[in-house]
């Protein structure tokens, strides 16, 4: 009996040290396999359809299914990343040949009424003119190169888009098989097996659609009014507004606020003005009033857990972490509901 718990404890120990060194050697590229997932999971009732007008050609199917999601995503995201590469190269040689994109905001000709103010207090001119240089090149700098950094296609990003790719045919194609083999080895039981996946199949279509519905509606929204009031670039800030509405509530504000106080600020009164109201009573009442209905609804987690998670996930887990920490958010709130049940029941049970 002592002789079988040995080998039992063994053979345990065994399966945990060997799981964690498979995952460990593969951890570079866990990404692309979470990623796999989640685009099956969001374009799998695309796959059905499919599917069923191929009911004996799986692997077509699946083909299909993948081509469709190059048009889909693939296609738009390289068309309108080789557009922000290019506008961020125009606006960074703009800002930085010797100060013609300062002359042009109209930045240069403050400077001097502001050192008129300031020379009291020992700042010229000639020092406020080059710390707004300086600024303004470093900015400029440091977001072309965070851009170009992002569109240059490294070894380990193709190969992490390949593996997506690879592993997305077999999880159109094998989703019902693989999905039956992961829950037949989960000791939860089938309830809760079943409860967890729903979960997670939940939030993962929730978050994924509604966040970039909602990011593509700001971006284009700010990214048009940019355009309207002439502000140069309008497509890099439209995608950087995008990028950074993945953060409820603050996101694209970060963008527009600063940019209307600078065109009012330089004279630009009426554009300033229109940028403020717009991103007023458009560009965030978008967050305000579709956040909770496609993601906290669909997600069934309240609005605070979706922001604390959302920012913790980007924090942990890079870009991925928009998707990444919502999921671990409503897993926890999960288990701890199947926990208060079972504990409920119990104590039912022993009363």
């Amino acid at each position: 009996m002592q002789f079988g718990r040995v080998q039992q404890s063994f053979f345990f120990g065994l399966l945990i040290v060997t799981t964690g060194l498979f995952l460990w050697m593969l951890r570079d590229y866990l990404m692309p396999v979470f990623w796999a997932i989640v685009i099956t999971i969001v374009f799998y009732p695309l796959h059905l359809k499919i599917a069923a007008r191929l009911p004996h050609r799986p692997s077509l199917a699946s083909l299909l299914s993948i081509a469709t999601v190059i048009l889909i995503v693939v296609i738009p995201l390289s068309v309108i990343g080789s557009m922000v590469v290019q506008e961020s190269l125009s606006a960074y040689q703009k800002i930085t040949s010797e100060g013609s994109g300062l002359d042009n905001l109209g930045l240069l000709e403050r400077a001097e009424t502001i050192a008129g103010y300031l020379e009291p207090y020992g700042l010229s001119k000639e020092t406020l003119t080059t710390k707004l240089q300086e600024w303004a090149a470093a900015g400029s700098q440091a977001l072309s190169s965070s851009l170009l950094s992002l569109s240059q296609f490294t070894f380990s990003f193709v190969v992490g888009v390949a593996i997506t790719f690879y592993l997305l045919f077999f999880f159109f194609r094998d989703a019902k098989t693989l999905l039956e083999t992961l829950l037949h080895y989960l000791p939860l039981g089938n309830a809760y097996e079943r409860r967890l996946l729903n979960r997670f199949t939940e939030t993962t279509r929730a978050v994924v659609k509604g966040t970039l519905a909602i990011a593509l509606l700001q971006g284009f929204l700010g990214g048009l009014t940019f355009w309207l009031t002439g502000v140069s670039s309008p497509v890099l800030w439209g995608v950087v507004m995008a990028f950074l509405a993945i953060l409820p509530a603050i996101g694209p504000a970060l963008v527009w606020v600063p940019a209307g106080i600078i065109l009012i600020w330089t004279g630009s009164i009426w554009e300033g003005v229109t940028i403020l109201v717009v991103g007023s009573l458009l560009v965030s009442v978008v967050d305000e009033f579709l956040r909770p209905i496609l993601v906290g609804r669909g997600s069934k987690m309240p609005d605070a857990i979706i922001l604390l998670s959302t920012i913790g996930g980007l924090a942990t887990f890079g870009i991925s972490g928009f998707v990444v920490g919502p999921i671990i958010a409503a897993f926890f709130l999960s288990l701890w509901i199947m926990f208060e049940e079972k504990y409920r029941q119990e104590l039912q049970n022993n009363n």
